[in-house]
């Protein structure tokens, strides 16, 4: 059975605050999708491992969404159908991805639009994401660096001279967001701020698996909604005198 399909019973404890941040393991995250809504499906994601002050293991996987994708969508990140046509579904990556991710804590550029993407499909395949923390570099820039005109990913790559392959593309902005958690890491660490609890109070620490759970427990009437809730799709309900 896939261990993923039933609730988490604890939530997966965080490294001491005194921990050395180069003795965390992190794993940066990124997610290419059909759009900018927080619920949009995933066509894309890729992970790097990040210890000791190195960039280590990457991963990255084209996902097939299941629909067409919007010309507007492949005009930013460069994935068409065809790319993805012959490629897994949501529900056969996760697994393994969760898996890869245990006992770490993630790190994310705009954190909470990854996280949304994830648990949302997560949810979608009746799975439950595991809980594991998760650090925003974009907070955290915001903290450590000095105000600038924009905190975006690319922005801040062109400034802190950090190099894009190809931004919007999964694997090079995970990269690039790695390079730039290391940056800001070592700056803390020179300011004297360089353990786990330092990190966590200025990068906005949160959970994953807050912004969308799997459906369970309907009322048997509600059970023909599921499918329709999941792809949100439209509903015509028609009312009955005898019930």
């Amino acid at each position: 059975m896939n261990r993923y399909v039933l609730p988490p019973k604890t939530l997966p404890p965080l490294p001491r605050d005194d921990t050395p941040i180069e003795d965390v393991r992190f794993v940066v995250i990124d997610t290419e999708t059909l759009g900018t809504r927080p619920m949009s499906r995933m066509v894309e994601v890729a992970t790097v491992e990040v210890k000791g002050g190195r960039i280590g293991a990457q991963y990255d996987q084209l996902v097939f969404p299941k629909c067409a994708i919007p010309p507007d969508a492949t005009e930013v990140h460069g994935i068409n159908d065809a790319m993805v046509r012959e490629q897994p579904t949501a529900e056969r990556v996760l697994p393994d991805l969760f898996a890869k991710w245990e006992n770490a804590v993630m790190v994310a550029h705009s954190a909470a639009y990854d996280e949304s993407i994830l648990s949302t499909e997560a949810a979608r395949s009746n799975m439950w994401i595991p809980p594991l923390p998760i650090l925003d570099t974009l907070q955290l820039s915001r903290q450590v660096l000095e105000p600038q005109h924009s905190n975006s990913l690319e922005e801040l790559c062109r400034v802190l001279n950090i190099p894009q392959m190809r931004a919007h593309r999964a694997l090079s902005d995970v990269l690039s967001t790695a390079e730039l958690f290391l940056l800001l890491v070592e700056r803390l660490r020179r300011a004297g701020t360089g353990r786990f609890g330092d990190l966590c109070r200025v990068s906005n620490l949160s959970r994953m698996g807050t912004s969308a759970r799997p459906l369970q427990g309907l009322p048997p009437h509600l059970i023909l909604l599921r499918p329709a809730l999941l792809s949100h799709s439209d509903v015509e309900i028609h009312y009955r005198k005898d019930g």
